[in-house]
């Protein structure tokens, strides 16, 4: 669409909301004109001043000067209709049974991880306030506020916010994505990854990595002190602890100044009730990252980890192995994301003996916060059909934004003559399980890849799970997330300026959702391999066998390119990566059984 018309279609939707607000203002005028006179029969006085002139929308309190008596907000003065007062009345009347304690408010707007940013400085880390009981009428309703707000986020962007909507095409990044996104050899990532290790080197020599006050063991510590205060709700040890945990901690710090810096975040934000406006505020501020920035996080953790490059090797080598022959081939990619892999599968197809098979891709993701819940993987699949077209490679795109357990086999239109792969990678764990309901969602799903009849499943998760007691859940989110912080500040140059980029894109959503949240709102929820054996032979499939060439070819990657202390082995058909003698994550391979139906 050309911009000056799109610019006046906005325009002109803003003009018709702000007539409807006029229109709603005149309506209610004529309403209190007509419940005056009832009020003054009963004697009582009317609550509302017909000739007070209501608030324009565009003054700010400090414009109409309101003194600390008789402040009234905007809200109040346009909708405060006897059901709103009754509601407010509620709302005093529930304040009566508040402990004669502090309590915490919060900012919202200002715990959004920047996107504009790469580095997060340490003065936009989340504030917390402690505000006096007489205060806290006040605090409660803003809180009441930003909650319904942050509620639907369908709805979070108002008038205001539509110009940040549009739609604009990215400049020419071509060879940003080929860098990525293609195999171009073990040699070429091994010497990206030595220049990044003597650029270590060189900082270590320096003392570039100045160590704030507070080492691994005082903030752990205090930490888990801080996690038993928030437990029981003990409001002063918690803002003790965590105040000195602020001290201690930075997001420009070592791996674990900066983890207990985002776990900071997440306990106070529990601590004040705000969890769910807080999650899901970071994961509607990623909508609007662009496509090439979490190209370069992940750039950037492929140089660090290997995980990733694993298990698209695995990935990759069982399917051209199951379409070895196939003259049509269709991936259905559960939870495919940033979409990574395949650019590389089609670059591997060219080059099979007898030409390329025709290739269908069905790219399937939780829809995203917004007006456009489709639209990053409608992104990724106009270039994945340029590298098609490039290669040479028949192909055919199609973008699924659901919940996984609400699709049916019809969506996926599945040909009789099409070899089928189901490609799950380390996005199974945002579906709901037995804690919601007895038929789970999870389950729900592998019924749905069984009724696929696929020629290998291919499922790839971490190599954990978490409590529902919550401080057993914190010490182990602890645990984990110290790894992979350790692992990035171990093999990342600190002085590189895209280095938290991985962390805020990959980690810190997660981190905040476990701590913060709880129910429903509680979506981070892996299982151990153990446990995912035991789901899917219930569901009807059998695992396969770890090939021993992917075993010898990804062991001799993290060999040769990766860092010593990375691992490779195989257990019990898992291949299974880790770190510094921990196993962190796991891919494996699954088939239907064919003795039993669907």
């Amino acid at each position: 669409m050309d911009p000056t018309l799109d610019f006046i279609s906005r325009y002109l939707l803003e003009e018709e909301i702000d007539e409807l607000n006029i229109t709603a203002r005149k309506d209610e005028d004529a309403l209190r004109e007509i419940e005056k006179p009832f009020y003054e029969i009963l004697g009582q006085k009317y609550p509302f001043s017909l000739d007070k002139q209501l608030v324009a929308p565009c003054q700010s309190e400090a414009d109409i000067g309101f003194n600390s008596t008789s402040k009234i907000s905007m809200h109040d003065s346009l909708m405060g209709t006897i059901p709103v007062m009754e509601f407010h009345k509620g709302i005093e009347e529930g304040l009566k049974f508040l402990p004669n304690i502090n309590i915490l408010a919060t900012n919202i707007k200002e715990k959004m991880i920047s996107v504009d940013n790469a580095e997060v400085k340490d003065e936009n880390s989340v504030g917390f306030k402690l505000v006096e009981k007489e205060n806290a009428r006040a605090n409660l309703k803003s809180l009441i506020k930003r909650s319904t707000d942050c509620r639907d986020l369908d709805t979070l962007e108002g008038p205001k916010s539509k110009m940040s909507m549009i739609y604009s095409e990215e400049p020419n990044t071509d060879d940003v994505y080929d860098r990525v996104l293609l195999d171009h050899g073990e040699d070429h990532m091994k010497e990206e990854i030595w220049g990044q290790r003597e650029i270590l080197q060189k900082e270590a020599s320096s003392g570039c990595k100045v160590e704030i006050q507070g080492g691994h063991i005082d903030l752990c510590t205090l930490l888990i002190h801080c996690s038993e205060a928030v437990a029981i709700y003990d409001l002063r040890r918690a803002q003790e602890l965590l105040s000195k945990i602020r001290i201690q901690s930075s997001r420009n710090g070592n791996g674990i100044q900066r983890l207990a810096s985002v776990l900071a975040d997440a306990l106070e934000a529990r601590l004040a009730g705000v969890g769910r406006e807080y999650y899901h505020g970071l994961i509607a501020k990623q909508v609007s990252i662009p496509d090439i920035s979490i190209l370069k996080a992940y750039h950037l953790y492929l140089k660090a980890a290997p995980f990733a490059r694993v298990y698209y090797w695995f990935s990759n080598h069982n399917i051209l192995n199951a379409a070895k022959n196939a003259r049509k081939l269709h991936v259905i990619d559960l939870g495919i994301r940033f979409s990574a892999q395949w650019p590389s599968l089609i670059q591997a197809l060219a080059k099979r003996e007898g030409g390329p098979p025709q290739l269908r891709i069905t790219g399937i993701e939780f829809p995203e916060p917004g007006f456009r819940p489709a639209k990053r993987i409608n992104n990724m699949g106009r270039r994945f059909e340029e590298y098609a077209r490039s290669f040479s490679v028949p192909f055919e795109y199609k973008a699924i934004a659901s919940q996984w357990e609400l699709i049916h086999i019809e969506d996926l239109n599945i040909k009789d003559d099409e070899v089928v792969i189901v490609n799950s990678i380390v996005r199974f764990r945002k579906v709901k399980d037995e804690s919601f309901e007895i038929d789970s969602a999870r389950n729900r799903v592998l019924k749905l890849i069984r009724q696929i009849k696929p020629q290998v499943f291919i499922q790839g998760d971490l190599f954990r799970s978490y409590s529902s007691n919550f401080l057993t859940r914190f010490r182990q989110v602890l645990s984990t997330y110290s790894t992979f912080f350790d692992l990035l500040d171990t093999t990342i140059p600190r002085g590189n300026k895209e280095r938290q980029l991985p962390e805020n894109i990959f980690f810190v959503p997660d981190i905040i959702n476990i701590v913060a949240c709880e129910g429903s709102d509680w979506i981070e929820r892996p299982e151990t391999p153990k446990q995912w054996q035991r789901r899917n032979l219930r569901a009807g499939f059998e695992q396969l066998p770890v090939d021993p060439d992917i075993v010898k070819e990804c062991s001799n990657l993290v060999r040769n390119v990766y860092d010593k202390r990375y691992f490779i082995e195989e257990d019990d058909n898992w291949l299974l990566q880790g770190w510094k003698g921990r196993v962190i994550v796991g891919v494996t391979a699954w088939k239907p059984k064919l003795d039993e139906g669907c």
